[in-house]
């Protein structure tokens, strides 16, 4: 169709939509819109909607790129809260366990004492190994002004409450090898400063047995080695840390080496020795828990965001607020026991 066409037709395109309505020819510009068109001095044009742009090739879909961000900042929270709980927040926690440790020892004290004043033979020694996360020993270091309640067991989670035992080492005051491990940094730091100590330093243990005394012998910072672990000759304590403060080093550490002065106590069963609780390894066994703990705070805050929508601002903050604050503090504590326990 032409445009003289359409100027001897002007009851087809009224003067609104482009045509003079005298049909002297002159054109009226047209109304915008989709679909519409006008009419100018080269022809008959229109205007065509313009369609979305085309994802570029090999790009994800946007759906998934915001799934990858919200889980980025759902995985950068994570390690915020890891940080902040391990550190600042960490010695709660630890002195929460050593009260708690400290109670359980001056018992276990009293009951052997008692036991050995009602016998003429003295007290017993006990006939079954300690169970992983009990008291062992009252650990004192007069240089370092530390006092720590020892535990059974030197995986991450027992460390969080002090210093621990390695199970299958001499357990402390008996003869061989009693190997101790504590952190250098989080939760505290208990044998952050063990490298101050020097030679003929004293240190004193208390267990159910009695109170034992070790003179300091020497000094290292070394790689560690499965050796460090095995039993010896003499009767010694050994004193690990980390030897750095990043959390992930597994490698180097600090090694006090004391020997015993006296006798040593009679032999007590142990328990067997374990990578896990020779504090240079994590736990692998957390990372099922921490994927189901993330879950639980990605479901969480999902909650809150429909909570925020259909509830008053003062209303969702006092309800989702608490959970949310519980579901970090706990996926943080998780993750800290993939860490070295000695870090």
């Amino acid at each position: 169709m032409t445009t003289s066409d359409l100027r001897r037709r002007p009851a087809d395109r009224p003067g609104p939509h482009g045509i003079d309505p005298d049909g002297r020819g002159g054109t009226t510009p047209a109304v915008a819109g989709h679909g519409s068109f006008f009419l100018s001095s080269g022809g008959l044009s229109g205007s065509v909607p313009s369609a979305a742009p085309a994802p570029t090739a090999g790009s994800p879909p946007a759906d998934l790129r915001a799934w990858v961000v919200r889980g980025l900042v759902l995985l950068g929270l994570v390690l915020v809260a890891v940080a902040v709980v391990a550190y600042p927040i960490g010695p709660m926690f630890a002195s929460r366990s050593q009260v708690q440790l400290t109670q359980d020892l001056q018992l276990a004290v009293d009951e052997a004492y008692g036991a050995a004043n009602d016998s003429l033979e003295g007290a017993v020694a006990p006939t079954r190994a300690v169970p992983i996360g009990d008291p062992v020993a009252l650990l004192q270091i007069t240089r370092l002004r530390e006092q720590q309640a020892v535990a059974e067991g030197a995986s991450a989670s027992v460390l969080r409450g002090g210093v621990g035992h390695v199970p299958g080492t001499a357990a402390p005051g008996q003869p061989g090898n009693a190997v101790l491990v504590g952190r250098n940094a989080a939760f505290g730091g208990p044998f952050s400063s063990l490298d101050t100590l020097h030679s003929g330093d004293p240190i004193i243990l208390s267990t159910t047995q009695g109170k034992i005394v070790y003179v300091v012998e020497k000094v290292t910072h070394d790689r560690v080695t499965d050796a460090l672990y095995d039993p010896t000759p003499t009767d010694q304590l050994t004193l690990i840390t980390s030897d750095s403060v990043l959390p992930w080093n597994s490698v180097r550490a600090t090694i006090v080496t004391a020997k015993l002065r006296g006798a040593a106590f009679v032999p007590t069963p142990q328990n067997g020795f374990a990578t896990e609780q020779d504090g240079r390894h994590g736990e692998s066994s957390a990372w099922a828990l921490l994927v189901l703990e993330v879950l639980g705070l990605a479901a969480g805050l999902v909650g809150a965001v429909l909570a925020y929508r259909r509830l008053s601002r003062p209303m969702a903050y006092l309800v989702t607020t608490p959970p949310l604050i519980a579901l970090v503090v706990f996926a943080a504590l998780t993750a800290t026991r993939l860490f070295p326990g000695w870090a």
